[in-house]
C-alpha cells in the first residue's frame, strides 16, 4: 500500500445554518484514482473549493502530502495542481502568455517548463496557443488548465470534470495521460458526472449526497454490495432513488 497524497478528515463547511459538506473522510494513496460522484448540490464543489483553498473548512483536516493545509505556506500549496470545471480566461493573453504567467507563479526551472512543449504537442495545441485565450473553444480551455496543473510536477491532481467539452480522441488521450501519471506516483481526484469513465478510471469512488457520504469502495466492490452490474445502478441504490422508475411510469402512464 502507497503513502496517502491525500488525506480528508472528517471536514464539515457551514454557511450561517446551512451545512455544505458534513463530517466528509477519505484518503487518495500515490499511484491511485479517486472518484468523487454525486448529484448537484450535493457538496462536490464546496468539497473542492476547501481543497483547494478557496476558504478553510469549518471544521476538520486536509493534510496534502504529508503536510497539513491549515499550517502550509504558500509554497506548501503548490503541492496540487487543480483544473477547475468553470471556463474563466483573462480574454486579453494568449495562451502562451497565460503559460508564461503561470511560469513565474510557479518559478519554474528551464528544466521544467521544457515539458511544456511536449504538453502542446500531445494536445494539439502547439499552433492554437498563439492565439487569443477568448477565441478558444471549451475544449481548448480545459487543454490549456490542464497543462498548467501539469507544469510543476504535483503529486497530486484535483481534476472537476476534465473532459468536459474534448472530444473523443482527446478523452481517450487525457486518459491514458492520467494512468501514465499514476505509474509515476501521482494521485488523483477526480470529480465527474460520468459515471460510466469513472467505473473504467477509479480505483475507488466516493459518493456524496446531500453534504454526507453514503457509499464509499472500489467499483467492483459497491456493484458487488448493491447487487447491480454497472455504477449507474448502484448510484442510484445508494441515493434510494431507484424508486423514481415507478414515478416515471405513472408521470407517463397516459402518454
Amino acid at each position: 500500500m502507497g503513502e496517502h497524497i491525500l488525506e480528508v478528515r472528517k471536514i464539515t463547511k457551514r454557511f450561517g445554518t446551512f451545512t455544505a459538506v458534513h463530517e466528509v473522510s477519505f484518503q487518495i494513496e500515490e499511484g491511485t484514482i479517486l472518484g468523487l460522484l454525486g448529484p448537484n448540490g450535493a457538496g462536490k464543489t464546496t468539497l473542492l473549493s476547501m481543497l483547494v483553498g478557496v476558504f478553510p473548512p469549518s471544521s476538520g483536516t486536509i493534510v496534502i502530502d504529508g503536510e497539513e493545509m491549515s499550517r502550509m505556506s504558500t509554497d506548501g500549496k503548490y503541492g496540487f495542481g487543480f483544473v477547475p470545471d468553470s471556463q474563466d480566461v483573462i480574454p486579453h493573453l494568449t495562451g502562451w502568455e497565460y503559460l508564461q504567467f503561470v511560469r513565474r507563479i510557479y518559478q519554474l526551472s528551464d528544466e521544467q517548463w521544457k515539458a511544456v512543449q511536449n504538453y502542446l504537442s500531445i494536445l494539439h495545441m502547439e499552433e492554437k496557443v498563439h492565439h487569443l485565450l477568448e477565441t478558444y473553444s471549451h475544449g481548448q480551455r480545459k487543454k490549456i488548465q490542464l497543462i498548467t496543473a501539469l507544469l510543476h510536477q504535483p503529486p497530486l491532481l484535483i481534476l472537476d470534470e476534465p473532459f468536459s467539452g474534448l472530444d473523443p480522441e482527446m478523452i481517450a488521450l487525457t486518459k491514458r495521460l492520467l494512468r501514465k501519471l499514476c505509474e509515476r506516483g501521482v494521485g488523483v481526484l477526480l470529480s465527474t458526472h460520468d459515471l460510466l469513465l469513472a467505473e473504467g478510471m477509479c480505483d475507488k469512488v466516493v459518493l456524496l449526497n446531500q453534504a454526507h457520504t453514503v457509499a464509499t469502495g472500489t467499483p467492483a466492490g459497491l456493484l458487488s454490495s448493491y447487487e447491480v452490474t454497472n455504477l449507474e445502478e448502484a448510484f442510484l441504490k445508494a441515493l434510494g432513488i431507484e424508486k423514481q422508475e415507478e414515478e416515471l411510469d405513472r408521470a407517463l402512464a397516459d402518454f
